[in-house]
Formats: structure tokens, C-alpha cells, sequence
């Protein structure tokens, strides 16, 4: 996605309003890396290029909604953040190693691929259809959310009895 950068730089704007929608085929790295995330598109990204004496901004606020397993469930579950990000603009003169600029080439400015880089940074880790999820059984795979399974429930791990063993010795409570 890419953005005129003419009216600032030969018009003299100040600067450069925008709401530009984000379609599936923008970001097919999104797709790519989260297989299983269903992501709303189009993603609206809103914001604003502004010149202040040849200093220039990139500012962009995005809603990112999506829909994934629950980690725990496996069951649907969405999820939602705002996106805000800020980025400075350089010309020519900056180094191109530095991450902390974004470039105009050809008097356009992209502005997909920082977004894009903002949404994998704050992508989490794990998403739960709710805090209290109690997931599935790991005998039978029922979804405990749904009402308890009919497994016979064990004492812990039988490798670890003689500890057990010790505890009871001592605690006459924990029998």
C-alpha cells in the first residue's frame, strides 16, 4: 500500500490525511505466518503524514481483530487490540540499515509494510476464549467448559509416589 508523498514534498502541504483499507491480499504475510488466525479484512488504517520543517511523521492507528483456537479449548475465540504506531520519515540522507526510519521512494511511501511489522510484533503469544477456561481432558479430550468427563481421576504422577509417601509420614493430616 502504497502512499502519494507528492503533495508534501513538491506542493508544499503540510501534511497528508488518510483511511486506507488494508485488503486480505495486502497482507498475505499475516496469512502466511498465522495459518490458523482468521483476521477481519479489510483493516482500516487511519492517520496522518505531517511535515514540520522537513521533519517528517508517519502516524497510523489500527483496530486489529481476528479469530483463533483457544489455546486451551481449541474452541473459537476473539480477540481485539488497537494498533498505534509512529514512525519517522527520511529522505535520502539516512542510512538504509536503520529501523527507526521508513523511506519515499519514487515520491511514494509505504505504508503496509511497517504496519504489518507492528501487527506480527504485537501478536499474542496465546489467546483463551476466556480466563477461566478449563480446557480439554487430556484422556478423553472432552471441553471441560462443557460439564466434567466420566475419567477416572488419578492421584499424580505415580513417579513421584515416594515423595508422596514422604509427606504423609509427616503431615498425618495428609492422608
Amino acid at each position: 500500500m502504497l502512499l502519494d508523498m507528492r503533495p508534501i514534498i513538491s506542493d508544499g502541504k503540510t501534511s497528508i490525511d488518510f483511511d486506507i483499507p488494508l485488503q486480505k491480499e495486502d497482507c498475505a504475510v499475516l496469512t502466511e505466518l498465522y495459518p490458523d488466525v482468521q483476521f477481519d479484512f479489510p483493516i482500516r488504517l487511519v492517520g496522518q503524514v505531517k511535515n514540520m520543517a522537513g521533519y517528517m511523521v508517519l502516524k497510523i492507528d489500527a483496530d486489529i481483530k481476528f479469530t483463533t483456537p483457544c489455546a486451551r479449548c481449541a474452541e473459537p475465540a476473539d480477540y481485539s487490540f488497537a494498533l498505534s504506531l509512529e514512525k519517522s520519515i527520511a529522505t535520502g540522507d539516512t542510512s538504509r540499515d536503520n529501523d527507526d526510519y521508513i523511506f519515499i521512494e519514487d515520491m511514494k511511501l509505504d505504508i503496509a509494510t511497517p504496519t504489518l511489522e507492528e501487527i506480527i510484533f504485537h501478536m499474542p503469544s496465546r489467546v483463551l476464549c476466556r480466563e477461566d477456561c478449563r480446557g480439554l481432558c487430556p484422556r478423553c479430550g472432552k471441553n471441560l467448559n462443557e460439564g466434567d468427563c466420566d475419567c477416572k481421576k488419578t492421584q499424580g504422577d505415580p513417579r513421584l509416589a515416594i515423595l508422596r509417601s514422604l509427606l504423609e509420614k509427616d503431615d498425618p493430616s495428609a492422608k
